[in-house]
């Protein structure tokens, strides 16, 4: 019974909406991920280039190095 609705028309569409939902879950699932890393490596950098600016201000004030 299960085969002959997937030969009707009806039928067809279930397993074939099944699948695209799962792909783009996948997808969606997939690029978040990647948005994520991406996002926590750029927030590392600004953190890592915000402490060597504290830095060299910090070494400018002690040395009395004017600009």
């Amino acid at each position: 019974m299960f085969l002959r609705q997937l030969r009707n028309e009806k039928g067809a569409v279930y397993p074939i909406a099944i699948v695209f939902f799962i792909t783009a879950l996948m997808l969606l699932s997939h690029l978040l991920m990647q948005y994520s890393i991406q996002y926590k490596t750029y927030d590392g950098l600004e953190k890592m280039h915000r402490h060597a600016t504290i830095q060299l201000l910090k070494d400018f004030e002690q040395n009395n190095i004017p600009e």
